[in-house]
């Protein structure tokens, strides 16, 4: 490169080199997995750590110097790069192995021979050298004698080739045995063996891959638990490299974990970016895993910026991935990382710049055009700003274009690079790479690619119906109308891989996380089809079912009624209700210890993540298998919209009220038939406004410590918004249907079910109105339900009432560590005056074990007690039982039970059906889950209840179930809605202008 001056002294410092890395080198023994190990003993015999026997013969010390050398080349490409070192260790390797025989002289040449063929690939990325690699390292692992010290070695080493195999796209099963590998290799490690470290460290990779490519949380718990052991090993054995990189791969492991955390812990962070300062401390910029210690720190400050606004951090951030590219060859395997980290910092910088939101949010693109335009695309650039976009977007493609097809950061790099061009075609106009022809194309071939995670397919296909949406807004006519059509298709496509975000392969906590990553899809998607000319409002009603209630949907269909199947294919019913049952057991926390088996739901052993993803893929194996069966082929499909809506209308109006940026709607179902109705006084941003202040006011007219005339202030702000939601939305629905005034005294009001979405499920339809205008309120025309689907309620209807009824009563006057509930008691007095109580849970009594063994032997339940809102409480919404400082009684503990007699659930307690605003069309509540384990009808609130007003409507409530001509004549709680209808008005008739003294009762269900 150089020529031929300076030819000696050149050759010299390379003898130099070479030499230097040979002594080095002799520290180093046989495992390639990034870290040193003990010292191989190449020239005699070796202790019982060591990976060979005593030589028997000339021949086996020729062996053992040959591989000794292949060794200390393999060392020397690693760090030259020269392919000289690689190719005559491979022919070392290659010389032992054509004479050695079964055992470790044999293993040691077949695991040099992997090691080699694995580093060949991290150089020049050839799939056939990693094949290769993998195919010696398990014939190593098979060659090697039984309990032999190099066993554990060589399967750290196939460890290693198998998650780089991986790294290609070659599916689960690389990962899975790499996992099982690395595990078998620890389990050979004593606790005392220095190498204990390094093989955690890789464990802890293997974990953490597996982590973000199925966003399983269990995963990366495991993982950050591995990294904290192995970063304490290493620093008690002042291991520095041991130290680096259990240092690096925990601050990205924290990393991680503060992305998927609900409650973001700034000090997460920071903690993540003082390891990854010390790993690069500690690591000469000459080392090999210099540039990745950078890259890493750059996106642990990268994230620290966004959490804390720093701008040092992120000028840090771009420095680091500026460095860390650098450092790192054109060929080198590992370049797109850094890529992708560089493009992520660049972007970052610009948008803090230029003043600019996240432009690849699809939100951001389906505000309405004016608004998006005047925010986003009409700020003029300094030039300053426009060198940074540029910037930026070369940074993305560059990246993109050493991305090959199928690499885990394909789907990423390529949603950097679509929404970097989609910023400079807005800013600075468009140009050949920037046309809104490539960006719709870039962006469609993104949401069908199969390769890429589902996560990246439904973002892309969600701005692929944005981008459509824009064109829409900004065309007329028939041109329009094509534009949206696409759109719909695209909503379609999204819609279509909702469940496999939720896929029962991953603990519950992580399919709640997936899906609030995608939280108004359905709503936007039925406002597009509504957006069609003419509208398609059986469209809208398939969208939004396929698409909300999706995990609530998962649960239903475990228990969905396999008589049919038995009979005609009894194994298949069985092995379907087999894995139900599976599938239902507890879980392994995800970033905390497992539950202890004393206290798991009905002694079930918790279910791990491993196992969990072997029995959801027996669960889909099982499914398309019935599916294939004939007559079987709609088993578990999405219900067909016009059979859907012919049921769920015939036994009453059904009103789904849609909102979205896109346009709000009310889908009416009545006598069997569905329409749209436009709501043009709701507008998506005023709704959140209004949800906002509302729920807000709720804080201010229930909590405690205000002045009363703060508290009175807020009431009558809620008695406005109660007015707003009568004249935007309740009236007109009502009118539409036909319900235009109060029945006549005497006469029943007809019964309606509410489906309310988004941001509307935190204000209550039913209690709407003008509070001075008699017949202007929901209360005066109808009686009122809620559910969250119409598939729900249409499979509630059809459960048929429980010959006998058997109550359960649970009150809690004392809850240690709570507020005294003076009246809990006397509700399950009142309830014993109406009804004979089987079992009466109070005090001690009222546990979560007690309580959870009585549910499922009773057909209605009372309790009433405190609790906590799914929206107030990391580990979701739960009951505070006696014992909830040990235990808590959660929605996931309620969800799992399976009772196929519950009809009736009346839970007296605050905030039962709130729950997280990114799960809103999820039902993740406590009402919901009390529906989900198997009651037809819940009685539930929207908000913090008074204790005396509750006890009163309870009382009221029983009183008038228990009346009813249905009741009388043994058909259950068919009349729980109307009873309740009542209690609520009557407490009303005393309060009118405080409607949080009577409006937080709702009926849910049939």
């Amino acid at each position: 490169m150089f020529g031929k001056r300076g030819g000696k002294r050149r050759r010299a410092k390379q003898r130099e080199e070479e030499e230097a890395l040979a002594a080095l080198i002799a520290l180093f023994g046989m495992e390639s997995d990034g870290r040193p190990v003990p010292p191989l003993n190449l020239g005699g015999p070796t202790p019982s750590a060591g990976p060979f026997r005593t030589p028997g013969s000339g021949s086996s010390d020729e062996a053992i110097e040959t591989i000794g050398r292949g060794e200390q080349l393999h060392e020397m490409f690693d760090v030259t790069h020269e392919q000289r070192h690689l190719d005559e260790a491979v022919r070392l390797f290659t010389r032992v192995l054509r004479t050695a025989e079964p055992g470790e002289l044999r293993a040691a040449a077949l695991n040099g021979l992997g090691k080699c063929g694995w580093s060949r690939y991290e150089r020049f990325g050839r799939r056939a050298d990693i094949d290769q690699a993998v195919a010696h390292l398990r014939d190593a692992v098979a060659a090697a004698p039984p309990y032999h010290p190099m066993v554990p070695a060589c399967r750290a080493n196939l460890t290693g080739a198998l998650v780089t195999r991986w790294s290609a796209a070659t599916g689960p099963a690389d990962l899975d045995e790499a996992i099982e590998e690395i595990r078998a290799a620890l389990r050979d490690t004593s606790p005392g063996d220095p190498i204990r470290a390094s093989r955690l460290n890789t464990l802890a990779g293997a974990l953490k891959s597996k982590a973000e490519a199925y966003q399983d949380s269990s995963a990366l718990g495991e993982a950050i638990r591995t990294l904290e052991e192995s970063l304490s090993l290493a620093r008690a054995g002042g291991r520095r490299s041991d130290v680096t990189m259990a240092a690096s791969n925990l601050a990205e492991a924290l990393r991680m974990h503060h992305a998927w955390a609900r409650d973001k812990d700034a000090r997460t962070l920071a903690r993540a970016a003082d390891l990854a300062r010390e790993a690069l401390a500690g690591t000469a910029p000459t080392h090999p895993t210099w540039a990745r210690f950078q890259s890493n720190l750059s996106l642990v400050l990268q994230d620290l910026y966004r959490a804390c606004g720093d701008l040092r951090d992120l000028t840090a951030a771009v420095s680091a991935s500026r460095s860390a590219l650098a450092a790192t060859p054109r060929s080198h395997p590992n370049r797109v990382e850094r890529l992708a980290a560089h493009a992520a910092a660049t972007r970052a910088e610009f948008e803090h710049a230029a003043g600019l939101r996240h432009l690849s949010d699809p939100d951001a693109l389906l505000m309405p055009l004016p608004e998006f335009l005047k925010i986003t695309f009409s700020r003029g650039l300094s030039k300053e700003n426009r060198d940074r976009l540029k910037a930026s977007v070369r940074a993305a493609e560059e990246a993109a274009a050493a991305t090959p097809p199928g690499h885990v950061m394909h789907g990423i790099i390529q949603t950097h690079l679509t929404s970097a061009r989609f910023a400079q075609a807005g800013l600075t106009g468009t140009s050949r790479s920037t046309s809104p022809r490539r960006l719709v194309d870039d962006i469609d071939s993104s949401a069908h690619d199969t390769t890429l995670a589902v996560r990246l397919r439904v973002h892309a296909a969600r701005m692929l119906a944005a981008l459509w949406m824009l064109e829409a807004m900004s065309d007329t006519g028939e041109r329009a109308d094509r534009a949206r059509k696409k759109a719909q298709t695209a909503f379609d496509l999204a819609l279509e891989l909702m469940p496999r975000l939720s896929t029962q392969s991953l603990p519950r906590g992580d399919r709640e996380r997936q899906l609030g990553q995608s939280v108004g899809l359905a709503r936007d998607a039925a406002a597009c089809s509504l957006s069609l000319l003419p509208p398609d409002p059986y469209a809208a009603l398939r969208q939004l079912e396929q698409g909300r209630g999706v995990m609530l949907g998962q649960a239903l269909d475990a228990r969905t009624d396999v008589t049919e199947l038995r009979v005609r294919h009894p194994r298949l019913a069985e092995r379907y209700e087999e894995l139900c049952r599976e599938l239902d057991r507890p879980e392994v926390a995800s970033f905390s210890p497992p539950p202890l088996a004393a206290d798991v739901s009905h002694g079930a052993v918790p279910l791990a993540g491993g196992e969990r993803h072997a029995l959801a893929a027996q669960w889909e194996d099982l499914i398309r298998t019935v599916r294939d069966t004939p007559g079987f082929s709609g088993f578990l499909q999405p219900p067909d919209p016009v059979r859907l809506a012919a049921e769920a209308g015939a036994h009453g109006a059904v009103a789904v009220i849609n909102v979205s940026a896109l346009g709000c709607h009310a889908l009416l179902l009545q006598h069997g038939h569905l329409r749209a109705l436009p709501l043009p006084r709701v507008h998506y941003d005023d709704l959140l406004r209004e949800s906002g202040a509302f729920t807000e006011n709720l804080r201010k007219a229930t909590g405690t410590g205000l002045p009363l005339t703060e508290q009175a202030a807020a009431q009558q702000d809620i008695v406005r918004t109660l007015a707003w939601l009568w004249e935007a939305v309740a009236e007109p629905v009502l009118g539409a249907l036909g319900f235009t005034g109060a029945p006549p005294e005497g006469r029943t009001p007809p019964r309606m079910w509410w489906v309310p979405t988004g941001p509307l499920t935190v204000l209550p339809l039913h209690a709407a109105g003008l509070s001075a205008t008699p017949g202007a309120n929901t209360l005066d025309r109808v009686v009122s339900s809620y559910t969250t689907t119409v598939r729900e309620l249409v499979r509630a209807r059809a459960r048929p009432s429980s010959p006998t009824r058997r109550t359960l009563a649970v009150a809690l006057r004392h809850t240690p560590g709570a507020a005294e509930l003076g009246r809990a008691e006397s509700e399950t007095r009142a309830l014993a005056q109406h009804l004979p109580v089987e079992l009466t849970l109070t005090g001690p009594r009222a546990n979560y074990r007690s309580v959870l063994d009585a549910l499922p032997h009773h057909t209605w339940a009372h309790i009433a007690c405190h609790a906590v809102s799914a929206a107030d409480a990391d580990s979701g919404g739960h009951l505070l039982l006696h014992d909830h400082a040990e235990r808590l009684l959660t929605t996931a503990d309620i969800a799992r039970l399976r009772l196929d007699q519950a009809e009736l659930a009346y839970l007296s307690a605050c905030d039962t059906l709130r729950g997280r605003d990114a799960l809103a069309d999820e039902a993740m509540h406590i009402t919901g889950a009390f529906h989900t384990a198997g009651f037809t009808q819940v009685i539930g609130t929207l908000w913090p209840v008074d204790d005396e007003e509750a006890a009163e409507i309870a009382k009221d409530f029983y009183a008038n179930v228990t009346t009813d001509p249905d009741f009388s004549s043994g058909s259950g709680a068919l009349g729980a809605a109307h009873a309740l209808h009542e209690a609520v008005r009557a407490r009303r008739e005393q309060n009118p202008d405080t409607p949080t003294l009577w409006g937080a009762h709702v009926h849910y269900g049939a």
